[in-house]
């Protein structure tokens, strides 16, 4: 292996068991100071709004500026906002870190994909399945590790630990990776950086990716779906780590081996795509109706086994192939851009329902998750 794909393999395993931690953390330090589940859903919200403000002009200029350099940002930005959050109780100073940390994410999300993808474009469903599995894998490890680092370090010490983590990853990053080669790109005028010139096949994929983010935002927010388990069956953090730790390693340990089904020739991305969201929206659905903790998590696990580790290869590579050499993170971004949308309101939708029946969440986000498959079949492969 290259040593541009063994340092970002390392790089996505620390950053999988940042997200990991964070996340679970995040969310319990919340529920800790007592801030109500459609308080929750509207810091989201306001988070993802910030977000969608921002995303076209990181699409846009991801493609001026150089990869590498805004991968840093990134991981700097998310290092700084873990580190800062328990210092702060205030609903809008932690909306606000909340915001800087989404950014990063946001960021790293539109950057990360095309520079592998440029690194490695001739493989690159098979390497990006092998290294999302790795990352997923070890985001379930920071699900495990979030309750004895809180019984160790406090929700201080925690935090700080992710945050120094990830800027160790950030170390490796600017030591060992190199910058893609790419098409020289200068810069736009206001008018074509917010021009929708895409091809038509990204134009079906930005409805999906409204429908999607949408139904994924009510029924899959972090806040929720962990406390849809830490309410409906009074479960402790113990043995809520578990239950989101097997979650990523049902996610990771699929992508592994799906990814030798992504290695063969002519594989039918549209196929794969389709029957994977279908799997995703729903277990979420079932789960809802499922009689105890057990059976509600163990359907839960399909979106991920069967779901998400079909889907998610086959969706980045398409949009990868409909995105032009010289404007791909444009293209990507403003796929991203209209899934955005759907990350705005559906937090705030899902703490809503939360706020009614612990269930409804799951119900209404599943069925749209599953209906959004439909806008999938115009696509051509």
């Amino acid at each position: 292996m290259s040593r541009n794909l063994i340092a970002i393999a390392v790089i996505l395993a620390i950053i999988g068991f940042y997200t990991g931690a964070f996340g679970l953390l995040f969310t319990l330090y919340l529920d800790y100071l007592r801030i109500s589940l459609p308080t929750m859903g509207a810091m989201i919200s306001v988070s993802g709004l910030i977000g969608f403000l921002v995303t076209v002009f990181i699409g846009v200029h991801a493609d001026v500026w150089r990869r590498k350099t805004l991968c840093s940002v990134a991981m700097l930005l998310n290092s700084i906002s873990s580190f800062l959050i328990y210092f702060l109780r205030g609903v809008w100073e932690l909306t606000a870190v909340k915001i800087v940390d989404d950014i990063g994410l946001r960021l790293r999300a539109t950057v990360q994909n095309a520079l592998i993808f440029e690194h490695f474009r001739s493989s690159y469903a098979k390497i990006f399945a092998r290294i999302q599995g790795i990352e997923l894998i070890l985001s379930g490890l920071g699900f495990f590790a979030t309750s004895p680092l809180i019984l160790i370090l406090g929700f201080q010490g925690s935090f700080i630990f992710i945050s120094l983590l990830l800027f160790c990853a950030f170390l490796i990053f600017q030591l060992l990776v190199d910058e893609p080669a790419r098409p020289m790109v200068s810069r736009r005028s206001v008018l074509e950086t917010y021009r929708f010139d895409i091809s038509r096949e990204l134009k079906i994929l930005c409805a999906f990716s409204l429908l999607f983010n949408l139904g994924f935002a009510i029924c899959h927010s972090v806040f929720i779906f962990t406390l849809f388990f830490l309410k409906k069956f009074a479960i402790d953090s113990s043995a809520l780590s578990i239950i989101l730790g097997i979650h990523h390693f049902t996610f990771g340990l699929p992508m592994l081996l799906v990814s030798k089904l992504y290695a063969r020739k002519n594989v039918n991305y549209k196929m794969m795509f389709m029957i994977g969201n279908t799997f995703i929206g729903l277990p979420h659905v079932l789960a809802a109706f499922a009689p105890n903790l057990i059976t509600a998590a163990a359907v839960w696990f399909l979106h991920d086994i069967i779901g998400a580790s079909i889907s998610t290869p086959a969706q980045q590579t398409l949009m990868q192939i409909y995105a032009r050499d010289d404007q791909r993170a444009k293209d990507i971004n403003m796929v991203s851009l209209f899934g955005t949308i759907g990350v705005i309101v559906g937090p705030a939708i899902g703490g809503f329902l939360a706020g009614i029946n612990i269930n409804l969440p799951f119900i209404i986000g599943g069925t749209i998750i599953t209906a959004a498959t439909i806008t999938l079949a115009p696509l051509k492969y």
